[in-house]
C-alpha cells in the first residue's frame, strides 16, 4: 500500500509541476489570490502557499504507512478498522489534495481552482461517508459508496460551493473524532488525561509539521524569484502612485 501511495504521489506531483510550468492550466485570473500571499511573476505565483501543500502529500503517505502495518491487518481480521481497500483509496485522495490545492496557488487559474475544490470535496465526502457508515455499523462497500455519492452530490450544490465548505467539514469531523477519543478515555479511566492526549497529538503531528515548515522555507528561499510581487509592481505603476511620487 505504501509503495502504491508513494508512486501515486510522485506521478501526481510530477504532473502538477509539468502542468504549472508549461501553462497547461490556463491563464492567471486571480483565483485564490486572497490567501495572505502576494502573487509573484513566475510559474509559482504563491510559493509559500504552494509548497505548504506538501503537507497533504506527507499526510497521505503517513495514512498509507499506518494502514499497512501488521497491527492494522490484525484489527481487520477481527472485523475492526477501515478495510484495506478503503484505506488505500483514502491515502491516495489525501495525497492528491496536495497537488490539487497547489495547482490553484501556483497558477491562480480557473482550472487550478477547480482542481483545488474537487480534491477537497473528494476528501471531505470520503470522510463523511466513512463516518456515517461507521455510525450505522455498516462495513460493506456498497453502503459506503452510496453515502459517498450522496455526500459529493450535496457539497456540489451551488449555495454550498467554495473551498471553505471543505475546510468546515474537516474541522467538524476533527472535533467529532477528538471528542470521541476523550469520551472513550473518560469512560475507561474515569476522566480524560489531557496531558497524555496532547502529548500524543504533538508526537504525531510535530514531525510532519516541522518537515513541511522547513521545506516551505527552503523552497521559498530557493525557488521564489527575486522580483517584486506582481501586485506591488502593478501598484507602483498605477496613476495614483505616479501622482503621489510627483511624476
Amino acid at each position: 500500500m505504501i509503495l502504491a501511495a508513494l508512486l501515486w504521489a510522485v506521478l501526481a506531483c510530477g504532473a502538477f509541476v509539468l502542468a504549472a510550468m508549461g501553462g497547461w492550466l490556463g491563464p492567471d485570473i486571480g483565483v485564490g489570490s486572497g490567501f495572505c500571499e502576494a502573487a509573484r511573476d513566475c510559474w509559482m505565483a504563491q510559493p509559500a502557499n504552494t509548497a505548504s501543500n506538501l503537507g497533504f502529500v506527507l499526510a497521505g503517505l503517513a495514512i498509507a504507512w499506518h494502514a499497512s502495518r501488521p497491527a492494522r491487518d490484525a484489527e481487520r481480521a477481527l472485523g475492526a478498522g477501515m478495510p484495506r481497500g478503503l484505506a488505500a483509496a483514502y491515502a491516495c485522495l489525501v495525497v492528491a489534495l496536495g497537488p490539487g490545492s497547489a495547482a490553484m496557488h501556483a497558477t491562480q487559474s480557473r482550472i487550478g481552482g477547480h482542481l483545488d475544490l474537487t480534491s477537497m470535496f473528494l476528501v471531505s465526502g470520503f470522510a463523511v461517508a466513512y463516518a456515517v457508515t461507521r455510525f450505522v455499523l455498516r462495513r460493506d462497500l456498497r453502503a459506503f459508496t452510496r453515502v459517498f455519492l450522496v455526500a459529493l452530490f450535496h457539497v456540489r450544490w451551488p449555495h454550498l460551493g467554495g473551498g471553505f465548505l471543505g475546510v468546515d467539514v474537516f474541522f467538524v469531523l476533527s472535533g467529532y473524532l477528538i471528542t470521541t477519543l476523550l469520551l472513550r478515555e473518560s469512560a475507561a479511566r474515569g476522566r480524560p488525561d489531557l496531558g497524555r492526549f496532547w502529548s500524543r497529538r504533538v508526537t504525531r503531528l510535530m514531525p510532519a509539521s516541522v518537515v513541511v515548515i522547513l521545506t516551505v522555507l527552503v523552497w521559498t528561499a530557493l525557488a521564489a524569484p527575486a522580483s517584486r510581487p506582481a501586485s506591488r509592481t502593478a501598484a507602483a505603476g498605477s496613476p495614483e502612485s505616479r501622482r503621489t511620487d510627483g511624476r
